[in-house]
Formats: C-alpha cells, structure tokens, sequence
C-alpha cells in the first residue's frame, strides 16, 4: 500500500472531485482518477460513488477515511519528530582508530554520517590505544587493548579471529605449503604491537611455530596492503580481508589454523562530561542495525 495514493484518496474525500484535487497538486486528472481506481482495486471496495453533477464517498470509502486520516496524521508527527531529533545532534566527536579499525567499521561509521549530519568526526590514527585519549584531547577510542584503569569504560564492539593469508601469486612461487611446519620455509610478513615488541612466534591451537619475518609493521593496513602485493604470508584480522578473500586477492592458508580471537573495543572516560553526539555516536557503534 503506497502512503502518497492513502494522502491522495484523503486529498480527493476533501476537494469532492478528481479534477480539484488533481489541481492542487498541479497534475493530470486521469493520473488521479487511476491511481484512486488502483487503490480501491487493492482495497477489493470502491470508494466513491461518481455521477456526471457529483462524486462522493461509499459507506466503505467514508468508513477507511475514518480509519486512515488519523493514522496518516499520526505517521508524520511521528516523522516530525523523528527528523528533529537528529537534527538536533551536532557538533565534533574526536575519535582515535586503531590503523586497521577503519576496515572493521567503515560501515558503522558511513551510517551514522549519514544518520547525524551536523556531526563532524575528527579521526586521528592512534598507536598508544585509550592512552592516547589525554595526550591527544580525544572523546574516545578503538582499540584491542582493556584498560585496566577504572576511570576508563569500554564496550566490546565486535571480536575478529585471525588466520594465515598469501596472494595467490605469492603461492605460486613459494614451496608448497601442506602442513604447520611448512609455515617455518616461508617469508612472513610480521607484527609489531603497541608495546614495541614483535611476535616472533605464532600461536595456534594445534602448535606454536618461529616465524622468519622477511617484513615487520606496527600497522594491519600496511601488512594487508604488502601481502596483497605478494610479499609474504601474514596473520590478519579476518574481517578486513573477507572481500579480499572473496574476490580471490587473497587465500586462506591452511584455514584450520587459528591464532585465536581478540576484541575491538570502545573506551572512553569513565567520569567524562561527554556531548551529546559522543553519547550518540557510542550508542550507534555499540548498537549496530
């Protein structure tokens, strides 16, 4: 059922006339007179009765005008309101991204700048997680890391697993890679993390393995970005490279293997004076549709 046909039958019950109500709305009296005709088509009664002096309602037309106009009213108050509570969200969220977080929650972020657009987010790429909050005047971060501090609060947004992934160029000039102990043969692109410290080993579920990094990085984006390009084999978040995946830029290898899981969290001060659109913007990313 088409809201603008429900609008156009009440419009037509008011004007008493097809070609009144057409002129009102600066458009062709037959458009009128068949878009009516449908709707008392999906309806299965007419409602109207037409003569060549006079047209007006049927016993079931003046009983779904009882019906509709309320609804119809009550709908766009509803609207109304809706708008103009987020128009009133405004202002400038100060957010620190992890480098690679921008991969696991673009979509979150494109729908509440569609949603809030007097909202400004000002994104700074971040490397010392919810420390950087004070040293960079932030509203809130993204990071892997829990604080342990209770003036922070964090929300768990989602949990990525990561797994072993090559370009299938790269495959195709390395050895083969059939078990966990072939891992050891292979140039592996490695990671650096927040503490400085590099993870020279592997852990799986099944066995821990030394991995002979050819690369080392501090940034996911950049490890992605080089295993693309057939540098190596690397550990990645699997949420950031399923499209690869998917598309056949990167292979899964040996996808029994796991490193394990780990969280993407929100964190921001606990005791914080926080804005009306931060408290929105943590309420959207913690509440995904």
């Amino acid at each position: 059922m088409n809201i603008n046909d429900l609008e156009l039958f009440i419009l037509v019950a008011e004007q008493g006339s097809f070609a009144k109500a057409a002129e009102s709305l600066n458009t062709r009296r037959a458009l009128v007179s068949r878009r009516i005709a449908e709707l008392e088509k999906q309806l299965g009664a007419s409602l109207f009765t037409r003569t060549t002096r006079a047209m007006s309602l049927t016993p079931s037309g003046e009983l779904y005008l009882e019906q509709v106009a309320p609804l119809l009213k009550q709908l766009k108050n509803a609207s109304f309101v809706f708008k103009n509570r987020y128009n009133e969200v405004q202002g400038r969220v100060r957010i620190g991204l992890l480098p690679f977080a921008d991969k696991m929650l673009d979509q979150q972020i494109a729908s509440f700048v569609h949603s809030y657009p007097q909202v400004q987010l000002d994104i700074t790429v971040i490397t010392g997680g919810f420390k950087d909050i004070a040293r960079l005047g932030l509203d809130l971060v993204i990071d892997i890391n829990q604080p342990r501090d209770s003036q922070f609060t964090s929300k768990t947004l989602l949990n990525f697993e990561r797994k072993i992934y090559a370009s299938p160029s790269y495959l195709e000039k390395s050895s083969v890679i059939e078990t966990l102990e072939d891992l050891q043969y292979q140039s592996s692109l490695g990671f650096r993390g927040a503490n400085g410290l590099v993870e020279e080993k592997w852990n799986f579920q099944q066995a821990t393995i030394t991995a002979h990094h050819k690369v080392i990085c501090s940034d996911y984006n950049t490890l992605y970005n080089l295993c693309l390009g057939g540098a190596g084999i690397t550990l990645l978040p699997e949420i950031i490279v399923h499209k690869a995946v998917e598309n056949k830029l990167l292979v899964n290898v040996l996808p029994e293997l796991s490193a394990g899981f780990s969280d993407l969290n929100l964190i921001y001060p606990y005791d914080a004076n926080l804005s009306h659109a931060t408290k929105v913007l943590i309420e959207h990313l913690s509440n995904p549709a």
